[in-house]
C-alpha cells in the first residue's frame, strides 16, 4: 500500500548519536471439516469427531470477518479434545518405569513398553512390539523425536528423564490442559485481523499471519519467570534500525549502579551515557558527579542511555508497540541462546532470532520496495533510523500450552508462568471450560 512507511534518521559518528528519532519504553517486564485421511498423523486418527460449536454462528453472519488461521486451529484444538477423551475413558497411558537411557539399539522389555505408549499417541504409526523382545530402532527413533517435537524437549531420539517424564503425564491431566487452551484460543483477539502477529510465549515462537495463512515463523525468547512476558493485544506503530537501548529504572539501580560503584570505568566501558532529565535529553551527566553507592532500587535522577552499536542487547532492529508494560520485540546479539529449548531468558521483552524477517515480510506484503532499500541503507551505514507504519499492524502475545499444529500435531509445552495451575477448571461434561487467567 502507497505511503505506508515514513522514516526519520539520525546520523551517528564513531558508534556515538548525536540524535534519536523515535519514543520507545524500556524492557522491564465457514469452517471446512477435515478429511479423515488427513487425521492420520499423530493424535487425531481413529476418533468421533464434532465440529466447533460456533461454526454456524459464523455462517450465518456474513459480515463477520474470521482468520481462517485461528478458525483452523480452534477446529482443530477441538477435535483433539475429543480424541483425548476417548483415550481417557478407555483407561489412560501405560505408566513406564525407565531406569536407564533408551536409545537406537536398546533392547528389552521397556522398549516393547515404550513403543505401546509411543503408539498411544500415534507418534509410532505401526506398533510391531506386541510379543516378541523389542529392538529401540529407526521407526521408534522418529516417533521419540516426533514426541519430543510435541513436548519442546531437545529432540535427540534419546529417551532419557524429561522425556519419560513427559511420557508419564496423564490422559486426564493433557485433556485438562486443552479443555483450558480451548477456552484461550476461541478468545483469540487476533481472530477478527486480516493480518497480525502473534506470540506463542511458553511455545518461544512468533508468527505473521496474513489471509489466513502464517507467511513467517521465527524462534524467540521471553521473559524469565521472574520477569514474565504479558499476555496482551496492541499495535506496532513503528521499527527502528540501530536502535539505543533506555536502559529501565529497576535495572539501572539495580543490576548497573553496583557496577559503577566497583568500577568507576563501567559505564564508558559499555558505552552508556547519563542524561539528566529524560531518555531524549541532550544534557548529558558526568558519571563521576553520582554517589552510586548510595542508589537504592528504583530510586534515580536521572536516565541511562546504552549507545547503538555491535553490544547493544536489542541488536540491530526493535520493533514498537507503545504499551504501559514497556514491552517490544528485538534483534539480539547473544545468538546463542535460540538453540536452547528453554527459552524463558530475558527481562520481559520478545528477543528474535531472524530480527529483519519480520520487517522484510511487512514491506513485501505492502509491495514497499522503496522501504526495503532504505532499511538497507541504514545498516549498512551504521544510521539509526525509523520507519513509522501508517496503518499499525496488531501483534497478540498469547499464553497457550496446548494446541495443534498446521500438520495435525498436538503440542504441549511447560506452563513456565504456572498460569495454567491458577487457572479455574470446569471439569468433565462442558467442552469450553471455564477460565480465569491473571
Amino acid at each position: 500500500m502507497k505511503g505506508l512507511f515514513s522514516n526519520q534518521v539520525s546520523k551517528k559518528v564513531k558508534s556515538i548519536t548525536l540524535s534519536t528519532a523515535f519514543i520507545g519504553g524500556a524492557c522491564i517486564s465457514s469452517l471446512p471439516a477435515l478429511a479423515a485421511s488427513e487425521l492420520e498423523s499423530t493424535a487425531l486418527a481413529g476418533s468421533s469427531l464434532i465440529t466447533y460449536s460456533s461454526q454456524q454462528h459464523l455462517k450465518s453472519n456474513q459480515n463477520y470477518y474470521f482468520d481462517q488461521n485461528a478458525a483452523q486451529l480452534i477446529e482443530r484444538t477441538e477435535k483433539a479434545i475429543n480424541w483425548y477423551k476417548e483415550i481417557v475413558s478407555n483407561g489412560g497411558f501405560i505408566p513406564l518405569q525407565i531406569s536407564e537411557l533408551l536409545e537406537l539399539g536398546s533392547t528389552g522389555k521397556e522398549v516393547n513398553l515404550l513403543a505401546e505408549r509411543l503408539y498411544q499417541e500415534r507418534d509410532l504409526k505401526n506398533n510391531a512390539c506386541t510379543d516378541a523382545e523389542c529392538t529401540f530402532d529407526q521407526q521408534i527413533e522418529q516417533a521419540v523425536k516426533q514426541f519430543q517435537r510435541r513436548h519442546g524437549l531437545k529432540v535427540d531420539g534419546r529417551v532419557g528423564k524429561r522425556t519419560v517424564a513427559k511420557l508419564n503425564v496423564p490422559a486426564k491431566v493433557k485433556l485438562n490442559k486443552l479443555k483450558l487452551n480451548f477456552y484461550r484460543i476461541t478468545n483469540f483477539a487476533g481472530s477478527s485481523d486480516e493480518q497480525y502477529v502473534y506470540v506463542n510465549i511458553p511455545e518461544y515462537t512468533l508468527r505473521y499471519v496474513k489471509a489466513g495463512e502464517v507467511k513467517l515463523q521465527n524462534n524467540v525468547i521471553v521473559g524469565k519467570p521472574s520477569w514474565k512476558t504479558p499476555a496482551f493485544s496492541d499495535e506496532i506503530e513503528k521499527f527502528v534500525v540501530n536502535p539505543e537501548w533506555r536502559i529501565p529504572t529497576s535495572i539501572a539501580t539495580k543490576e548497573i549502579a553496583p557496577k559503577v560503584a566497583k568500577d568507576p570505568h563501567y559505564l564508558a566501558k559499555n558505552d552508556i551515557e547519563v542524561r539528566k532529565n529524560s531518555y531524549l535529553d541532550s544534557k548529558t551527566v558526568n558519571p563521576s558527579n553520582i554517589d552510586w553507592q548510595a542508589i537504592k532500587p528504583y530510586q534515580f535522577d536521572h536516565f541511562l542511555v546504552k549507545r547503538a552499536g555491535d553490544e547493544n542487547p536489542l541488536g540491530e532492529v526493535k520493533y514498537l508497540f507503545p504499551n504501559p508494560e514497556a514491552i517490544y520485540v528485538h534483534d539480539t546479539p547473544a545468538k546463542q541462546r535460540f538453540g536452547q529449548t528453554q527459552r524463558a531468558l530475558s527481562h520481559g521483552c520478545i528477543r528474535v532470532e531472524k530480527p529483519f524477517s519480520l520487517a522484510r515480510e511487512i514491506i513485501k506484503h505492502q509491495g514497499e520496495t522503496h522501504t526495503l532499500k532504505q532499511m538497507d541503507e541504514a545498516r549498512v551505514n551504521d544510521t539509526t533510523q525509523t520507519f513509522h507504519l501508517d496503518e499499525p499492524l496488531p501483534i497478540h502475545l498469547v499464553y497457550w500450552t496446548a494446541w495443534v499444529d498446521e500438520d495435525m500435531l498436538v503440542n504441549f509445552r511447560d506452563d513456565i508462568y504456572q498460569h495454567d495451575t491458577k487457572a479455574l477448571l470446569n471439569d468433565e461434561e462442558q467442552s469450553v471450560i471455564a477460565a480465569l487467567i491473571k
